[in-house]
């Protein structure tokens, strides 16, 4: 973990890597309702960045937990998405320090919703439609896109 000043540095002058989960169930997707920034306010798929020496299965399996309550083996099956540039013009620290992620979001489809226990990084979680999230300018492009994406190739 870096400090803040440091972690203000990197993201002021590089991309971080990251995750995002897409838990799918009947052709439904699993959202957070954002409290930090950037994205506070939307609703979202639970992410993190990928630590150093965090290898990407390891962060995976940490976002499960700490953000979805999700015990998960290494076998959970979780699939590549592809990687995805995200741009945001805020950062967690100020209007004025611009985010730039590249994204390694991953998939997985449940038979029924599992049970969540979300984490102080989210106000609520709901299971919204992929066609509605797709087609409605209510959601942020990108899960819009990751709805679309889903709705292809899930």
């Amino acid at each position: 973990m870096l400090d803040n000043p440091t972690f203000k540095k990197v993201i002021e002058n590089t991309p971080l890597v990251s995750v995002d989960i897409c838990l799918i169930c009947n052709g439904k997707i699993l959202l957070g309702k954002r409290k930090n920034e950037p994205l506070k306010g939307f609703f979202f798929t639970p992410g993190s960045r990928i630590f150093k020496n965090e290898t990407l299965n390891d962060c995976l399996k940490r976002v499960a937990i700490s953000e979805l309550g999700l015990v998960v083996n290494d076998n959970w099956g979780a699939k590549l998405m592809g990687a995805w540039d995200h741009f945001y013009e805020n950062s967690f620290f100020c209007d004025e320090v611009s985010t730039h992620y590249v994204n390694l979001p991953h998939y997985i489809s449940y038979s029924s919703q599992p049970d969540i226990i979300f984490n102080d990084q989210h106000d609520i979680f709901k299971w919204f439609d992929l066609n509605v999230v797709c087609d409605s300018n209510n959601f942020h492009k990108y899960i819009r896109n990751y709805a679309s994406w889903l709705i292809r190739n899930a």
